[in-house]
């Protein structure tokens, strides 16, 4: 079956932020985007983030204790007092996550009457090219940010002598420690961030503060260096013009190297601030780099990607409908009710990209927007918002083949126990870890707010098992243990004892919690609305979620596997996790046939609110099965509430009801809102705030408009097309159960899926045609039983091997493939 080169592509320049082309190596972030003859590179590092390791620690909003300040709430709610236990549990907030800052930005120019005839962002390659034509000829722009070389490189080429100025400009220019220099092989930069910005949302005199102390801010900077054919001129100190300046004469060949670096540790190390020494870091990597052949570096480069992006392959449809070469003419089929296959296949092979690039071993984890982003003050901080958002960022993962791009999550998972504990402890006076809302790359784990904000986002101890969640993933997708064991474990077992020690006896002698939240949604009351309350499904969820976890860890630990359990498994907390575990039971369909969201049937503020909280189980739980008889009246209440809720909202929500239609077979719920999300979301944003008011979609260069920009729609998306294909979230009698095709579209009759990994370790090859598989190849890391159903085929029991793929059906008409008993 043939296949297109996934590409985003256009020939009309960028004239926005978010018509750009996103760049990157995981820790170097550039957005591409501008005139053909003005080019603006727009530079992130990810380690530009305000604060400092002592911002985790809040700012109070009350004098009184926090644990009796819980205490009265708690109390409040089981006597009935919503009202007082709305007003009180503000008074445990702590202030805000820090930001994620740009770090400057490099603007290339070269004739105002140069016009652009095409870009193009190969993302198999990861390397951006584009054409212009001017007063000097043709030209042509390769450019591309290498992991192994660590640098941007991009490679100008003129068909006759041109002449080129080259600006440097910093994004905190005249705020705080900053400075921009030249030399005679090109530009360096050098710049404090700032010790603490206030989120977008908030409003106060003084949003952006400098801290000039060492310790208290990172200290970043970057290099650019020029390697021409033509006359190199750079600005001094004194010039009017600035220092920040090259002006290049007659070159018909322009290559730019950027390096960016900080004095960024870790999450618990206060940053040094030594400037000469962050400085000749990143000079001495950019003449390193510079001094190399442009060929060679983006051989490598190549070579480094596709190593990772070569891994799954997807065609949808019979071939025929490939990509026009230009993503606008897809969107505006797409805008005229047409989502055709082809663009469905670039939304996921743009999400695999996009974790390629903002998410590597040794980075920092992807947050809101990945690692690109253009403001002081970002929309939510540019931060990561752990209720839903940062989980989405990482759902590709594992069936996307990039489990080792999870990495920098869970150092981040780690960060926050470390924080977490605190937080526990003075928040809520009890022990193990808990984390609420949003984070950032500290480890920030409080309860957001000043005292005034909304609880329904920010009275939410619950992060933390959502969090682990990814960890007990990995173990699923590998079959490996040993991340889980290893670096799970305790973090696992700090969870469980927060949680358990959080839970309370309701009066029909179940577990639940107090105070509670249903993130972000509210409930009417008789004199308004109010998000406090007792016992939200999502609580609950992710309580039993959690327990499981435990559980699994306990048992493997019990096996006598290599790794040692650290802290040992507590035979106490064994029992109390069991009897939690059957104290937790799984909600009832309302009166309304809805299932619902809070413990008592509590009619909502918002019917069509963006989060479905409630709904965990589904996706991406796995505590309700499709298969399950036992589980139908449940899921038929979870289809009414997806259907009361719509099928569109905010890009990344329309991004979860996708997967959540997957995994209630779903397809015409699962393509409307496909077709919601594939609309192109004109860029209306707000210099300051980057906010509007209209619904989710994409932007043209395939970003997600929450809008603004939000990555986690990209990655959710992705992940939800695939579900449509395959899904491995239940076990038979322990064997993993593979479903097949399970949300066909009818223009997705035939096609091919090569690469996908599936729970039980698996890794897939298979390929379909007028809705039935022609033909499924399964590697296991082990020899085992996996029951496989498939349009109209199924249940069977497939007997795999360790030692190469198992095919089906068997190529001998003789062999036989037992059905389930």
């Amino acid at each position: 079956m043939p296949t297109a080169t996934p590409a985003l592509s256009s020939t009309t320049p960028a004239l926005s932020w978010n018509d750009g082309f996103p760049l990157g190596n995981g820790r170097t972030g550039v957005m591409v985007h501008g005139e053909a003859g003005e080019v603006r590179w727009d530079l992130n590092d990810d380690t530009c983030w305000s604060g400092s390791p002592a911002t985790t620690a809040g700012r109070p909003a009350s004098d009184e204790p926090s644990p009796e300040v819980v205490e009265r709430v708690r109390q409040a709610l089981l006597d009935g007092d919503v009202e007082t236990a709305e007003r009180e549990i503000r008074k445990v907030q702590h202030g805000h996550s820090q930001s994620y800052q740009p770090l400057a930005a490099l603007t290339v120019v070269t004739d105002p009457t140069t016009r652009l005839l095409h870009r193009r962002l190969d993302l198999s390659t990861g390397v951006a090219r584009w054409q212009t034509d001017g007063p000097t000829g043709t030209g042509e722009v390769e450019a591309f940010v290498s992991a192994p070389a660590g640098a941007v490189v991009a490679e100008h080429r003129w068909e006759r002598p041109t002449d080129v100025r080259v600006l440097l400009t910093a994004a905190h220019a005249g705020l705080g420690f900053c400075r921009v220099e030249t030399d005679e092989d090109g530009l360096t930069l050098v710049s404090r961030m700032p010790s603490d910005v206030w989120p977008s949302h908030e409003r106060t005199d003084d949003p952006i503060r400098f801290d000039p102390a060492p310790g208290r801010a990172v200290t970043a900077a970057l290099a650019v260096r020029v390697r021409t054919d033509g006359a190199l001129t750079v600005t001094g100190p004194d010039d009017p013009a600035g220092p920040g300046r090259l002006q290049v004469t007659a070159s018909t060949r322009l290559t730019l190297v950027v390096t960016t670096g900080s004095d960024f540790v870790d999450a618990a190390t206060p940053p040094h601030g030594r400037v000469d020494e962050v400085l000749a870091d990143v000079r001495d990597r950019a003449d390193a780099v510079a001094g190399r052949d442009v060929a060679g570096l983006r051989a490598e480069h190549e070579a480094d990607h596709r190593a990772l992006f070569d891994r799954l392959e997807l065609v949808l449809g019979d071939g025929t409908d490939q990509p026009d070469d230009d993503t606008d003419a897809l969107l505006a089929r797409a805008r005229g009710g047409d989502v055709s296959p082809a663009l469905v296949t670039l939304a996921v092979q743009l999400g695999r990209y996009l974790m390629i690039a903002s998410s590597r071993p040794g980075s920092r984890a992807s947050n809101l927007q990945g690692i690109w982003n253009r403001l002081l003050q970002p929309p939510w901080s540019s931060n990561y918002t752990v209720n839903i958002n940062t989980e989405m960022n990482y759902w590709l993962a594992a069936p996307g083949n990039l489990l080792e791009c999870a990495e920098p999550l869970h150092g981040l998972v780690e960060d926050i126990a470390r924080t977490g504990r605190e937080t526990a402890r003075r928040v809520y006076g009890r022990p193990g870890w808990a984390a609420h809302h949003n984070s950032d790359v500290w480890g920030y784990s409080m309860p957001v707010g000043q005292g005034d904000s909304d609880p329904c986002w920010a009275a939410w101890p619950m992060a933390g098992p959502w969090l682990l969640r990814q960890l007990a993933e990995h173990h699923r997708y590998t079959g490996d243990p040993g991340l889980l064991l290893s670096r799970g474990w305790p973090l696992v077992d700090g969870a469980v004892e927060f949680v358990l020690s959080w839970l309370v006896v309701l009066p029909d002698g179940t577990l639940g919690t107090a105070p509670s939240t249903s993130p972000e949604n509210r409930f009417l009351t008789t004199s308004g609305s109010a998000a406090v309350t007792v016992s939200s499904t999502m609580d609950l969820a992710l309580a039993r979620d959690l327990l499981r976890t435990w559980t699994t860890c306990a048992e493997l630990l019990g096996r006598g596997d290599d790794v040692p359990a650290d802290p040992p498994v507590d035979p106490d907390r064994r029992r109390q996790v069991a009897d939690a575990l059957a104290r937790l039971p799984l909600p009832e369909p309302t009166a309304r046939g809805t299932y619902p969201e809070w413990h008592s049937d509590l009619p909502e503020a918002e019917p069509a609110h963006r989060h479905q909280s409630h709904l965990y189980d589904v996706h991406p739980g796995d505590a309700l099965h499709r298969h399950d008889p036992d589980h139908r009246a449940r899921l038929e209440a979870v289809a009414e509430t997806l259907r009361l809720r719509g099928s569109h909202s905010t890009g990344w929500s329309i991004a979860w009801r996708v997967a959540l239609h997957a995994r209630l077979a779903d397809v015409p719920a699962a393509v409307a809102s496909l077709g919601h999300y594939l609309t192109q979301v004109d860029d209306g944003t707000d210099d300051r705030h980057g906010q509007t008011a209209v619904a989710g979609g994409v932007y043209r260069n395939l970003l997600c408009a929450h809008p603004p920009f939000q990555i986690d729609g990209n990655f959710g998306v992705a992940a939800g097309v695939l579900e449509m294909l395959v899904q491995s979230s239940e076990l038979d009698r322990g064997r993993p159960v593979l479903d097949l095709l399970p949300c066909l579209p009818a223009e997705w009759s035939s096609g091919s899926l090569r690469g996908v990994r599936a729970r039980g370790g698996l890794v897939l090859d298979l390929t379909w045609r007028d809705g039935a598989v022609q033909r499924l190849g399964v590697t296991s890391p082990t020899d085992q039983q996996v029951v496989l159903h498939a349009p109209g085929t199924g249940p069977l029991v497939l007997d795999l091997s360790a030692d190469g793929p198992t095919w089906w059906p068997p190529a001998a008409e003789e062999e036989t493939v037992g059905a389930a008993s």
